[in-house]
């Protein structure tokens, strides 16, 4: 995966050849921005998790416990008591 830094670095290069009056670089800009989006928001969710693991870890957890990801919901018996999705059987 590339670095922000990096990605960063390619949008100006396409900014510069769009300046230059390359017609590709205009696709090939949005794309680029979706690329920065999406590296900054996979950058925020991990010092999220950093930061709570951190805390954790500061609370009395050990730290491989708090690095686990934990489960958002336990599945209960009445889900898997369930008759099958398909209603045509």
């Amino acid at each position: 995966m590339a670095t922000l830094t990096e990605l960063e670095e390619q949008k100006r290069e396409l900014e510069a050849r769009l300046a230059a009056g390359d017609p590709s670089a205009e696709r090939a800009l949005t794309r680029m921005d979706r690329a920065i989006s999406a590296r900054r928001q996979t950058i925020q969710h991990s010092r999220k998790r950093l930061a709570v693991a951190r805390d954790a870890v500061a609370a009395g957890m050990s730290s491989d416990e708090a690095r686990k990801p934990q489960r958002r919901t336990a599945p209960t018996a009445a889900k898997k008591s369930r008759g099958p999705l398909n209603r045509f059987d």
